[in-house]
């Protein structure tokens, strides 16, 4: 059940979306799919749509349309809780929703709970599929003696082992055995021999409910578990849908999961194939065995549960999805480190989110606050690399990832707020995006608002439209391709079990904020899966320069061995805060982990910003601190390793809020770059960077391409010069040819004569929207928007033909309150809009000789004109 970079094409190709694979697209296709977003590239954006069982089928109908009208490309049909989910009125809402889809282009995705979180069923689990936990007895004996017990059989029973104690009374594993030949109709008759002998019997029962409601869940490391769970919860939407299976139907999502049990059937399996003794396992994890191999054997318990709830669980439903032409997505909890938790995720959710189709995670309430990056639930920050990584190094299709977004964050979430939030999402490598949520409900339900439509009832829902464009033109560039990355930081979720280990988000946060990228890469790819050539690390698409080893007393012993091997080759390896110190794998001891440490860094280590160790093949080592700086990073990367980042900041303050990412399709490079200072004035940034071609500007908010100046310094570097407002993000693509564009607008491009300043009319009563309803549902509870919309309505007189080859002309704003955002409608026609600064919008194939009448909504600013500026 191990599906990697074949499993995904091939699925890819199952499903029509071999176009997706955009490797080999070209320019003009790139530059084709920007402009026009056709709805390949807008399923990629699509809201959470909520089914309840009491709307009516017009209702259903009514909001898939908004849905589509509002620039989704799909929709995620949740049951928030249906009252009859699986049964026959779930399945007729879904068919509504189904033909609603057909009929507007869209596709429709399924979730598979009742509510939240998944595997629950509904709270249906029988206790016979339920999560299981280990319990073990013993009993300590002294020999010789002949040792007698009953209950050495069942449906709850596992084994029975003994093992001789040291004069601590921990276990010496060489002395483990299996007494399974001295059980006879559940009986033991043991004859112990000299000595002091623990004897423990191992058992399992039912795991905690989960922790979310209380509710019983599906034992996920039990293959009978696991396909009773398919064949209720999956089977039953393809026995009634199967004709739209990979086509209208791409796929399931699955939310919040819990890993309540801690053993389950195929855990020996795992051990097995990794030449673990389970016997070992088994006691360091509900004992201590004595010497060194306590840690190691205790690591390889809990990595091989998380393994096998991975490959059962999330594995099982990837591949009855592979067999039925879709796809398995969905995230867990990770906030407050929740992606290290044993009843969360097994403690690695990159060992269970692996067989899923994408990496995914949850943005909701306030884990992202604008300006910050520490929040109520810290750390959340670097969430997104998680799921990014994920999908880059399992080798994921189109290295397609996404975010469930704003779910919770309440009516009074800013469109502003929601750029922040998508920019760091999109550059930290999360392309698909799931806004929570279209809920036919609204306004009478308070059930974790945001609703963007709100049953009508949100001023700011036009700003929707141009929200789906922005994001839907960054995943148009953003998917496909190949990701360019510098750095691999070394990742093992069960280190933490076992000794003591600093999380990867203040070292990512560092290289992000120098402009250097980084996947998390798990300790067991980086050793059986990733090539050392030379001094890089390649996986898959991925090419690494730079090998992060992370602070952790415990690790395998064959990935510091690889890392040996990579600094030997030429390679830079950093480590920061403190170096292993103990063995996670079993046979190999504290001295041997030693020696490997000496190996790299050399016998004396000191915390510090230059190299501790260099040999002749160009191989550098580093520990830095424990909390690094960008500047630290810039220090050892650039200035000493000579390892360049992604985007080199040639001048300009970027005060740590300014971020890149990198990939190449087909015959281009494509660089995202956000300024995340969301306040101030403009900022002037002369950029590096390393790539041929020659630069445009894309600008994913307005759909617009421009040229840029820029100085060629080899045929492989440039450098260009950009004023970048709060908020603003752009997309510097490197072409293979030289196109004439326009140049981008800033203070050096003259207008060509006066604007004509638009004539704002009176409001027509049509488009002001009414907070409230004017007769509220008695005994509902109304959600409303948080203030006033005011439409802003001119008319505008052009008296000459327009010369679109000549001029171009461009719609300009002064400031807006209470957002700096628009959504404008020109002669009738939607034109597009913004969010954020710059306030401006060419319009010119909206204008016309004569009168022109322009609509800027929800919110009026103080003046408006078009300006004309030369093509």
């Amino acid at each position: 059940m191990k599906y990697g970079l074949g499993f995904t094409r091939s699925l890819a190709a199952l499903l029509g979306w071999s176009g997706l694979l955009c490797a080999a697209a070209d320019i003009k296709t790139l530059e084709s799919d920007f402009r026009t977003l056709p709805p390949e590239v807008r399923q990629w954006t699509g809201p959470l749509f909520w089914l309840h069982g009491d709307e009516s089928p017009q209702r259903l109908e009514d909001y898939v349309r908004i849905v589509a009208e509002s620039g989704n490309g799909s929709f995620t049909a949740e049951s928030r809780p249906h009252k009859d989910w699986l049964g026959p009125g779930w399945f007729n809402d879904l068919s509504i929703c189904l033909e609603a889809a057909r009929k507007h282009g869209l596709k429709m995705w399924i979730f598979d709970e009742k509510w939240w979180p998944s595997q629950g069923v509904g709270g249906n689990v029988p206790a016979r599929y339920a999560a299981k936990q280990l319990e073990a007895a013993a009993v300590d004996v002294d020999g010789p003696v002949l040792y007698e017990a009953e209950g050495c059989s069942g449906p709850h029973y596992i084994a029975t082992l003994a093992g001789q104690m040291d004069a601590d009374g921990k276990i010496l594993g060489s002395t483990l055995m299996d007494v399974a030949s001295s059980i006879q109709d559940g009986k033991l008759r043991w004859q112990a021999p000299p000595g002091r002998w623990k004897i423990m019997k191992f058992t399992h029962k039912q795991a905690p409910a989960l922790g979310q409601n209380g509710q019983l869940s599906v034992d996920g490391a039990s293959c009978d578990c696991v396909q009773w769970f398919i064949q209720t919860v999956y089977q039953p939407h393809y026995d009634r849908f199967k004709d739209d299976f990979g086509r209208i139907i791409p796929g399931f999502f699955y939310d919040e999961p819990e890993t309540r049990g801690d053993w389950g059937t195929e855990l020996n399996a795992v051990l097995a194939e990794w030449k673990v003794d389970w016997k070992t396992a088994y006691v360091a994890y509900k004992f201590q065995l004595a010497g060194e191999e306590q840690a190691a054997a205790q690591y390889q318990y809990r990595d091989a549960l998380a393994e096998a709830w991975g490959r059962t669980m999330y594995g099982g439903i990837t591949d009855w999805c592979r067999e039925h032409n879709v796809m398995s997505i969905g995230h867990f909890m990770e906030h407050s480190s929740l992606y290290l938790r044993p009843d969360f995720c097994g403690g690695d959710m990159m060992r269970l989110q692996r067989y899923s189709s994408m990496g995914g995670i949850d943005a909701v309430f306030d884990q992202f606050v604008m300006g910050k990056r520490m929040a109520r639930d810290h750390p959340s920050w670097q969430t997104p690399k998680l799921a990014s990584s994920i999908s880059h190094v399992f080798g994921k299709t189109d290295d397609l990832a996404m975010v469930e977004i704003f779910g919770a964050r309440g009516q009074n979430l800013t469109y502003p707020e929601m750029k922040w939030w998508t920019n760091h999402m999109h550059v930290s490598g999360v392309n698909v995006h799931i806004p929570h949520s279209f809920n036919p409900r609204a306004p009478y339900d308070r059930d974790c608002p945001p609703y963007f439509y709100n049953g009508g009832y949100e001023p700011r829902y036009p700003l929707y439209r141009v929200y789906a464009d922005y994001t839907s033109r960054l995943s148009a560039m953003l998917i496909g391709g190949r990701h360019v990355c510098p750095a691999a930081l070394l990742f093992g979720g069960n280190a933490a079990q076992v000794g003591k280990m600093i999380p990867p988000e203040d070292m990512t946060s560092a290289l992000q904020d120098a402009q250097y990228d980084c996947d998390w890469l798990p300790f067991d790819v980086f050793e059986n899966q990733a090539r050392l050539v030379g001094n890089e690390i390649r996986l898959h698409q991925e090419r690494y320069r730079v090998l992060i080893v992370p602070p952790v007393e415990v690790i395998p012993y064959g990935v510091l061995a690889a890392a040996k091997t990579f600094f030997e080759q030429g390679g830079i390896v950093v480590g920061y805060g403190f170096l292993p110190t103990r063995s996670a794998t079993l046979g190999k001891t504290a001295a041997d982990i030693t020696e490997l440490t000496r190996a790299i860094w050399g016998d004396t280590v000191q915390s510090g910003l230059t190299a501790c160790n260099h040999n002749t093949a160009g191989g550098r080592s580093y520990l830095l601190p424990e909390v690094p700086t960008a500047a630290d990073i810039t220090q050892v990367l650039a200035k000493d390793a000579g390892i360049a980042p992604v985007v080199e900041v040639v001048q300009g303050e970027t005060s740590g809020w300014l971020h890149v990412l990198h990939r190449v399709k087909g015959d281009a490079d494509i660089f995202l770059i956000c300024n995340q200072n969301h306040q101030g004035e403009a900022r002037q940034f002369t950029f590096r960077f390393r790539a041929p071609g020659t630069p445009e500007c894309w600008d994913p908010m307005r759909g617009e391409i421009t040229s840029v100046a820029y100085r060629r310094i080899d045929n492989q570097s440039a450098e260009l010069t950009l004023m970048m407002e709060p908020l603003e993000s752009v997309l510097i693509v490197f072409r293979p040819d030289t196109v004439k564009r326009p140049a981008r607008l800033d203070a050096s491009i003259q207008p060509l004569r006066e604007p004509i300043v638009v004539t704002r009319g009176q409001t027509p009563e049509s488009l002001r929207i009414p907070q409230r309803p004017a007769q509220p549902e008695a005994g509902k509870p109304l959600t409303a928007g948080p203030v006033p919309n005011d439409p802003f309505v001119g008319t505008c007189q052009l008296s000459e033909p327009i010369e679109p080859d000549k001029v171009r002309i461009v719609l300009e704003a002064d400031d807006i309150t209470p957002e700096q955002a628009a959504a404008v409608t020109i002669n009738g026609q939607y034109a597009g809009g913004f969010i954020g600064r710059p306030l401006r919008l060419e319009v010119t194939q909206y204008l016309k000789q004569g009168d022109n009448a322009i609509q800027i909504l929800p919110f009026a600013p103080n003046q408006v004109r078009l300006a004309f500026y030369p093509q």
